[in-house]
């Protein structure tokens, strides 16, 4: 998982820096390596959706994607939420 890692990594990353596909493509990358990240993916998404309509990542969203990463990544989502 050390690839779809990095791609998660990445995704969390562009989403702090408010790029939207650059977080959907580096999600889309994780997936295909481990399908099992569906669920981070949609939360990826809802984040991409937030930052498209609001242009900012809503606290609930934040904690959504925190919830739907694995535990030894949520550290590096609190590392990005302002």
């Amino acid at each position: 998982m050390t690839k779809a890692r990095s791609e998660v990594e990445e995704a969390i990353a562009a989403l702090g820096r408010g790029d939207v596909d650059g977080a959907r493509e580096a999600i889309a990358q994780a997936v295909a390596i481990d399908p099992k990240l569906n669920a981070v993916a949609d939360a990826v998404e809802r984040a991409c959706e937030d930052l498209e309509t609001d242009g900012e990542i809503s606290p609930h969203t934040w904690n959504f994607l925190a919830d739907a990463c694995p535990p030894d990544l949520r550290r590096m989502v609190e590392a990005w939420r302002p």
